[in-house]
């Protein structure tokens, strides 16, 4: 009796439809891990390290053959992958050189930033239904989104003791908020007429 035949895990095709720009920022993130080595600051390179193999685990998979997944998250365009990687190298110099807890602007900016790329995806999500949308109601959508992950992220900084003072709480809830709005304003704009 010959046993039924598993299909490849990985094919050359589906490397071929993974985003360059998304292995692109994985060599960054993985030269930021070299970097944070080199510098002596072992605890970051490690943490990086962690957090790229985690994006390696998160775009690798050929999603669009994988049927236990939800149809919507098989049909993210490949170009959305680079969204982890980039959040990650946006973020890892904030722990591995403390740039969060200076006086600079730097923890402001990262939310804005993240709350964009995390409202590209969401938007992208939206749309794999491909219905159209009005420009407020995926602002909207995109606002809600953005002020919710802001909110679950600052209940993960309180849980684990990252927190700063209440300024801080509301206004990085606000920027991930304005980012994820900002990405969802430039994708209806961009919406096809």
């Amino acid at each position: 009796m010959e046993l039924p035949r598993l299909p490849a895990p990985l094919t050359k095709n589906d490397l071929r439809q993974h985003s360059r720009f998304a292995w692109v920022s994985l060599v960054a993130l993985a030269g930021v891990v070299v970097w944070f080595w080199l510098i002596e600051k072992r605890a970051a390179a490690v943490g990086t390290a962690a957090a790229l193999l985690g994006c390696v685990a998160l775009i690798l998979p050929p999603r669009e053959r994988m049927a236990a997944l939800p149809r919507w998250l098989r049909a993210l365009p490949r170009r959305y992958d680079a969204v982890p990687g980039l959040a990650a190298l946006l973020s890892s110099p904030g722990y591995g050189l403390n740039w969060f807890y200076g006086a600079n602007p730097y923890d402001e900016t990262v939310h804005l930033l993240s709350g964009a790329l995390a409202g590209a995806v969401f938007v992208a999500l939206l749309r794999v239904d491909k219905r159209r949308r009005n420009g407020l109601r995926l602002a909207a959508a995109g606002a809600v989104f953005g002020l919710a992950l802001g909110i679950g992220w600052e209940v993960f900084e309180w849980a684990t003791a990252l927190i700063g003072d209440w300024r801080d709480v509301w206004t990085d809830v606000a920027l991930t908020g304005l980012g994820a709005t900002s990405a969802a304003i430039v994708a209806a704009w961009r919406q096809p007429r």
